[in-house]
């Protein structure tokens, strides 16, 4: 699958590399430096459209370029390359991208990134408020301060969830989506950005955190598989452990069984979801059906036990 910006607001095209950053900067988009580039040389364009609280931008560069962002302000950068080669450094770390490659710039970030000549990118740009709001409705725990994302790279081409949430996010005409379908495409991409992107959030407190690189696969492939009646043998199987060890390692890491561990995040992505979009909701029975929950009786007593009140009292709470 490729990645392209084909509805778009405004499109400049075959003009300098500077005249690209001039553009973003007078849209807000950040206030970006051009250190290097000929920035007199044409070939350069731009595609760019607001979508809800977020402001996509596609460019490709005429020439080598080398940009510099002095402080990334109240807002998260998602920088993703279509085509080309690009490195970029922050948080002391230098990170090189290819096609697909993509990587988080938190807020409060200082960073440089340079781009080969005919180099194809996507940025979007995310308000911080949105993003702590999203986290926090689909269940994560944001520590107080503003999230911070690791630096590394995620090929988002090999991500299924948040690939196909871009390609929704970028085929959508803004003029012809309504303002609450825009919210909630934003709302996912959100999702999708701490599913795939490592930071230093959890989901919601409520579920025991671990550093344990064999408690993260775990809670990766749960979130990724989140509706499915997930095997605790093949969880074992993915941490190349035998089910005797996993069963070990959960209760020294977390105080619980895997198959309690599963259902605490099941409940808390079943809250997010009381809590959410309630255009997708019909009834908490139709939701707990969906997450693998057929006893209602007994979903509603764990879920109370869990979340601290029932299921039907946080629907009635939203939809107030």
């Amino acid at each position: 699958m490729t990645l392209f910006l084909s509805l778009f607001d405004q499109e400049i095209k075959d003009v300098s590399a500077l005249e690209i950053y001039n553009f973003l900067r007078n849209n807000k988009f950040s206030d970006y430096r051009l250190i290097r580039s000929d920035s007199v040389s044409s070939g350069s364009s731009v595609r760019y459209k607001d979508l809800g609280p977020l402001q996509i931008a596609e460019y490709t560069n005429g020439c080598a370029t080398e940009e510099r962002i002095l402080i990334l302000k109240e807002a998260y950068h998602l920088q993703l390359i279509l085509g080309g080669q690009s490195s970029v450094i922050f948080d002391g770390e230098t990170i090189e991208l290819g096609p697909g490659d993509s990587v988080m710039l938190s807020s409060g970030t200082k960073y440089m990134q340079t781009y080969s000549p005919g180099s194809n990118h996507l940025s979007v740009r995310i308000p911080l408020d949105f993003l702590h709001q999203s986290a926090r409705e689909f269940g994560y725990f944001p520590a107080g301060a503003p999230i911070r994302f690791v630096p590394y790279c995620v090929n988002v081409l090999k991500q299924g969830a948040i690939r196909h949430i871009l390609r929704d996010i970028l085929e959508l005409k803004a003029s012809a989506t309504s303002e609450r379908a825009q919210l909630y495409y934003a709302k996912l991409l959100c999702h999708g950005i701490l599913q795939s992107h490592q930071s230093d959030i959890c989901l919601n407190n409520r579920v025991t955190r671990s550093e344990h690189r064999h408690i993260a696969q775990v809670r990766g492939y749960v979130l990724d598989n989140i509706t499915d009646d997930i095997n605790i043998q093949a969880l074992a199987s993915l941490c190349r452990i035998s089910r005797k060890s996993l069963y070990n390692l959960f209760e020294r890491e977390t105080g619980l069984t895997p198959s309690l561990y599963i259902r605490q995040l099941k409940l808390e992505i079943i809250y997010a979801e009381l809590s959410g979009d309630l255009d997708n909701i019909r009834n908490v029975t139709e939701v707990a059906m969906k997450y693998g929950f057929t006893n209602l009786g007994r979903f509603s007593a764990q879920y109370r036990d869990h979340i601290g009140e029932l299921p039907s009292e946080t629907l009635r709470r939203q939809s107030h």
